[in-house]
């Protein structure tokens, strides 16, 4: 799913005047999950899109291994460096938090903890399957990938075996997986001063190659936060000429021609064609384009006016994932 395009128009003007995550050693398992699929679609941009889900955990003890299985385990989860750290999980039953940052509490299997979850199996010869119930927030504003996201959380554990076995503990990686559907959806604007540059009457074109950026070059921003890839299209009114309404673009002296950067490509009106451009993914917190028009020529000798001005308009697309083209980093 994806949201629709933002169009950005921005004007340009002129005057003339008159004059690491690492792998950790492999443990036995103690119980693992069934991943937790959440129902519908999460928008990271809805200021009201919370989503709370109650639902049934499904936890498996692994087959006996010399005659012995898991009897008794106490755990909780801990949030990974990518987890959102507004994610919260709380046991139904005990009202608990079980979702904890790292290294999490110590776990004490010989005393209630509502903010521990704790599954009794029983016997070889009793069920290996349990299930427990939770509720699940995802609050909005979480800075999520578009399309199916895996949440992997850490179990840490404290084990008890059949037959007398020794009792275990540890933590267990990506123990626990929580599958959302993420919207793309994306947030475009100019940021940044108008790209207006000014009078330029007395500027001659014979002297731009030694006039100041500060004089003959504008920059501003297109800012996008997106959640998933995008796509990034440009056009020019005046196909990168400024001019005063009533003028006449094929006339020399009523026209100024300009150069325009952006993600890479320099744009006049010999090469007016902007290629669209396909963006990966910018985050919540967003990312910077540079728009940079450059005069190409003076505005000493044109028609007097006070609004020499040409109009760009930028599209800005969410895309659907995976993405025909693979996405280039944009900035």
């Amino acid at each position: 799913m994806k949201r629709r395009s933002h169009s950005l128009f921005i004007g340009l003007a002129a005057g003339v005047g008159g004059v690491m995550l690492a792998a950790g050693a492999a443990q036995a398992q103690c119980v693992t999950f069934d991943p937790v699929v959440l129902s519908g679609t999460f928008d990271p941009f809805n200021p009201t899109g919370t989503t709370v889900q109650t639902l049934a955990i499904t936890a498996r003890r692994p087959p006996a291994v010399g005659g012995k299985k898991t009897q008794e385990v106490n755990f909780i989860y801990l949030r990974r460096p990518d987890t959102p750290s507004s994610l919260t999980i709380v046991q139904t039953s005990t009202g608990g938090q079980i979702l904890e940052n790292p290294p999490g509490h110590v776990l004490d299997p010989n005393n209630v903890n509502p903010n521990e979850v704790e599954l009794n199996f029983g016997g070889v010869g009793q069920p290996d399957v349990q299930t427990f119930m939770v509720t699940i927030t995802v609050p909005s504003g979480a800075d999520l990938p578009a399309g199916t996201t895996d949440l992997f959380l850490d179990q840490k554990y404290y084990c008890k075996r059949t037959g007398g076995a020794a009792d275990e503990q540890g933590v267990i990686p990506n123990s626990l997986d929580i599958r959302i559907n993420v919207l793309s959806a994306l947030q475009a604007s100019f940021v940044g001063p108008a790209l207006d540059f000014g009078e330029i009457g007395a500027l001659t074109t014979a002297s731009l190659p030694s006039t100041p950026n500060s004089v003959k070059q504008r920059t501003g921003n297109v800012r996008v936060a997106s959640s998933g890839p995008y796509s990034v299209a440009l056009t020019s009114a005046n196909q990168f000429r400024m001019t005063y309404a009533g003028g006449n673009l094929a006339t020399a002296n009523q026209r100024i021609p300009y150069q325009l950067d952006f993600l890479g490509q320099s744009k006049t009106t010999a090469s007016p064609t902007f290629n669209t451009v396909i963006c990966a993914r910018a985050g919540l917190s967003g990312q910077y384009l540079a728009v940079t028009p450059t005069l190409l020529e003076g505005g000493a000798g044109k028609v007097p006016s006070p609004n020499y001005q040409d109009i760009l308009t930028v599209t800005v697309t969410p895309l659907a994932v995976p993405t025909a083209t693979t996405p280039v980093a944009c900035m």
